[in-house]
């Protein structure tokens, strides 16, 4: 994950996780250099696997300007090994695509991930633009765009405590829009607890967690109901990753933390851009003698985030006036390193030691977390969820959502996972809602011989039923087995 203007950004999101490290530089803000954009590939793709992805995120990444992503291709040009695939993604607002843009994000085949949180009402209640005006017409315009060059994209949702209560309505209106791929992000963030120093309480725009459980849940029966032939749903489609093939790609539940090194504008690596903080940082491009003076237990640390002691309100940020790349600080093009020889050995220097250990600290989990039935799909979801930031055993505070929404949705689940095992498509919806109306039927009869196309589609069974293969084995050891 690349930051190329780190937390700079022409809207002004009430919930955005990544506002904090704007007081992370000294106070500065700064533009990726093309010399530390440079040393990323070159660092990074002579040793790294033979299939790469790198996201470009933010703050708003088009601000680096089109002209710095033609760079970044003509860099992984240059330093890709042959037969070396990489693949670019896009996280982004949609504000400042045009049709320049969306050619060359077409051209190069780079994944975008839009930004909509539901139909207007909904998505310009916390997200606008530096100017507090509603972004909503914007994004819908960058949307047209990105459809009518073609450009494969997919959206992301942020759930907070307003569109998480009308699931129906934030589903509708995104399949509306044309979308086939969607993720629901809950806005989890923290403020210091007035009533309990030391502690940290949910902001207010986060979403109940009770709330998100109820979310997903009428999410899932939609999906399972009417769309799963033709949308997909990232954490549905995780927990069947993890059902069919053992693993989880989603790194919220998945066993620990090491499935990212983020790289941020000035060149700093660390291992998760949720943690920008200086003990988790693990190397440092352009200065081949940098070593992190923060002790592992974080004893020395200088607090940049909600989990340090540098924590800002939203409105210590507002009033910005950045509406495209001509607006960045002008202190933005050079950096401290440029005057020092490319440096292309990074990645062989960041800190193993400091990054396994903040792999592993996602398993700092209470005796409730443990003896979970539900801990191989949760893992006690992403550190950032837990109050302490993972410096103390417990759980995430999205638990009760959690288990909700596997009591309600694993059986479900199963009997899909069961049919992929087999390399076989699970029913459509469509044949088994003709199923259920057929046994509805008064009085209805077979003759012998008579065949019934729709009886070979079963609803989901329970799991201690036969299964419906015939194979005279119960479902959950058959074609429901986890």
């Amino acid at each position: 994950m690349i930051k190329p203007v780190g937390a700079l950004c022409n809207l002004d999101c009430h919930y955005c996780y990544y506002l904090p490290t704007k007081t992370v530089y000294d106070g500065h803000e700064h533009k990726m250099t093309l010399k530390t954009l440079e040393e990323v590939f070159a660092g990074l793709l002579p040793h790294f696997a033979d299939e790469v992805t790198i996201a470009w995120q933010g703050g708003e990444p088009t601000l680096a300007g089109l002209e710095f992503f033609e760079k970044a291709i003509e860099f992984q040009q240059k330093y890709a090994r042959p037969n070396q695939v990489v693949r670019h993604a896009l996280q982004t607002n949609g504000t400042l695509l045009n049709d320049e843009w969306c050619r060359f994000l077409r051209r190069h085949d780079v994944l975008v991930g839009l930004s909509i949180d539901g139909p207007p009402k909904f998505h310009d209640k916390y997200r606008l633009t530096n100017s507090q005006n509603p972004s909503s017409d914007l994004v819908l315009q960058g949307l047209r765009k990105l459809q009518s060059h073609a450009v494969e994209y997919n959206i992301l949702c942020v759930l907070n405590d307003f569109n998480v209560k009308h699931p129906d309505e934030i589903l509708r209106y995104l399949l509306n829009l044309g979308s086939r791929w969607v993720q629901f992000i809950p806005a989890i963030e923290w403020e210091p607890d007035p009533e309990r120093p030391g502690h940290n309480a949910l902001a207010p725009y986060s979403p109940p967690p009770k709330d998100y459980g109820k979310f997903l849940c009428r999410v899932f029966d939609l999906w399972f109901e009417i769309h799963r032939t033709h949308l997909s749903v990232r954490f549905f489609d995780a927990v069947l990753s993890k059902l069919v093939l053992g693993e989880m790609p989603f790194c919220i539940l998945d066993g620990a933390c090491h499935n990212q090194m983020t790289i941020e504008h000035d060149g700093s690596v660390f291992g998760c851009d949720h943690f920008i903080e200086r003990r988790w940082q693990l190397a440092q491009m352009g200065n081949p003698k940098w070593q992190n003076p923060i002790n592992l237990d974080g004893s020395h640390d200088v607090g940049l985030t909600i989990h340090g002691d540098g924590y800002l309100k939203h409105e210590a940020h507002a009033g910005r006036n950045i509406h495209n790349e001509s607006d960045l600080p002008t202190h933005s093009n050079r950096s401290r390193f440029d005057d020092q020889p490319l440096d292309d050995s990074w990645l062989g220097r960041t800190d193993g030691d400091r990054l396994g250990h903040f792999a592993q600290r996602k398993q700092l989990l209470p005796e409730k977390c443990l003896s979970c039935q539900w801990k191989p799909y949760c893992h006690g979801g992403c550190p950032k969820h837990r109050s302490f930031g993972g410096d103390a055993p417990e759980p995430t505070v999205l638990c009760e959502a959690y288990i909700m929404f596997y009591e309600h949705a694993m059986p479900r689940l199963e009997w899909l996972a069961g049919y992929l095992r087999q390399n076989q498509q699970p029913p459509a919806p469509d044949v088994l809602r003709q199923n259920e109306a057929q046994k509805r039927k008064p009085n209805r009869t077979h003759q012998p011989g008579q065949h019934d196309n729709a009886s070979s589609a079963q609803s989901p069974p329970r799991r201690n039923a036969p299964c419906p293969c015939g194979s005279g084995l119960k479902f959950k050891h058959c074609h429901g087995a986890g």
